[in-house]
């Protein structure tokens, strides 16, 4: 069984992995890095057999809309997956436009997408052409899913997983595998206890509030602005939603299956007032106590309106509540101070903190779903500190940290 990367080994982004056992080629993931602009992946090969999509954030989505041109291959997803990938990917296009480079695919491929995705239900199992593929819940954010490939040897591809439940979706589940390819966001790194997170942001919310000022929480439109909606949800906060997160809401709701707790995330949504239109965002400024709003590394979305309206208000916040890749806006706001909006850095007087509502399996508990797998060799992928897991596990299995472009034998 041979693996290669064309992307995504040792950084969070441009994810894609071709397995390629007994004379059948699979490509698990195809994603794009969303910075300004963005970075893609190696190409893909001509011939694949089958593709697997874990879920659809754009680090492992975004350029599914170019595999639409492959002869024969079928996209395995979710329902849920597959919804939002599409959301997504007429996104991409918009942003491109607006920042006025080159798009990776055309609209003719986003539309061609549609006869190529097979949706599977979660624990649902992949069958066709000698090829047996299981899907399991990854936690992470509704409709995320990891692979078990019964090959040569049974491979586990984890995609983005969480082995603790948060209040928007249920945790991931141990799989028993020969090889597992996992990922290693958070290697060498623990997240807070999450309810005290919880309880800690409100109560900076409150503070802000309490002295005149506003909240702007800029969130991704996936998974992140529910988490953060939901863990306001009976807080008295007046808390508008902006953004596309309005359009992923809707898509969860038509999914109850594949939430904790479909009850409580409906009526966390309905107190939520959804700011419809660009000429609303002036009664916002003047009527909220929090603004959830994409985009959620501050590179785009509305999120810029508002904080190019309220920066200069000592008296408001900006909290972060998601990973910022480097050479994001949202890094450049954590590490220097100061962000550009149309082209002009400013250096906000507002408060600024960073929360960890992150969807990924920490440090330890990465290694805790190694040993329940039974898996005899680990490739760790998708992180910049890779070599912290690896000296975790070694000596209790097989650890290889390949990188992009290379060919790994298992």
């Amino acid at each position: 069984m041979e693996l290669q990367f064309l992307g995504g080994a040792s950084e969070v982004g441009s994810l894609g992995l071709v397995v390629r056992d007994q004379g059948r080629t699979l490509l698990f993931d195809y994603g794009m890095t969303p910075t300004d602009p963005p970075s893609y992946p190696r190409p893909a090969p001509t011939h694949v057999d089958a593709v697997f999509l874990s879920h659809a954030h754009l680090d492992h989505s975004g350029m599914m809309p170019l595999l639409s041109r492959l002869a024969h291959a079928e996209i395995v997803a979710t329902p849920v997956t597959i919804a939002l990938t599409d959301l997504l990917a007429k996104d991409t296009l918009k942003i491109a436009r607006l920042e006025g480079y080159l798009p990776p695919y055309a609209p003719g491929d986003i539309h061609s997408l549609h006869s190529k995705f097979t949706a599977i239900d979660r624990k649902g199992t992949f069958r066709r052409k000698g090829i047996e593929v299981e899907l399991t819940p990854a936690g992470h954010i509704p409709g995320a899913t990891m692979y078990r490939f019964r090959g040569e040897k049974d491979l586990l591809f984890s995609g983005d997983v969480q082995t603790l439940g948060t209040q928007l979706v249920g945790p991931a589940q141990p799989v028993q595998c020969d090889v597992l390819v996992l990922e290693s966001t958070y290697a060498g790194r623990e997240h807070p206890d999450r309810k005290e997170t919880e309880r800690r942001f409100r109560d900076r919310v409150a503070e802000t509030i309490e002295r005149g000022g506003k909240a702007i929480v800029p969130a991704f439109a996936v998974g992140r602005a529910q988490e953060v909606l939901l863990s306001l949800a009976h807080s008295g906060f007046e808390v508008y939603l902006d953004g596309m997160a309005r359009n992923v809401n809707h898509i969860f709701a038509a999914s109850p299956e594949y939430l904790a707790d479909p009850k409580k995330f409906h009526r966390a949504m309905e107190s939520v007032h959804l700011v419809e239109s660009a000429g609303m965002r002036r009664h916002v400024i003047r009527d909220a106590d929090v603004i959830v709003t994409t985009g959620g590394m501050l590179d785009g979305g509305p999120v810029l309106h508002y904080i190019g309206e309220l920066h200069r208000d000592a008296n408001s916040s900006i909290f972060l509540t998601g990973y910022q890749v480097e050479g994001s806006n949202g890094r450049q706001l954590m590490d220097d101070g100061t962000l550009t909006i149309d082209e002009v850095t400013v250096r906000p007087a507002c408060d600024v903190e960073k929360f960890d509502f992150s969807a990924h399996a920490g440090h330890s508990d990465l290694v805790k779903l190694v040993q329940q797998s039974g898996a005899k060799t680990v490739v760790l992928m998708h992180g910049d500190q890779r070599e912290k897991l690896a000296a975790a596990l070694e000596g209790t299995v097989q650890v290889l940290v390949p990188q992009n472009g290379e060919r790994l034998v298992v």
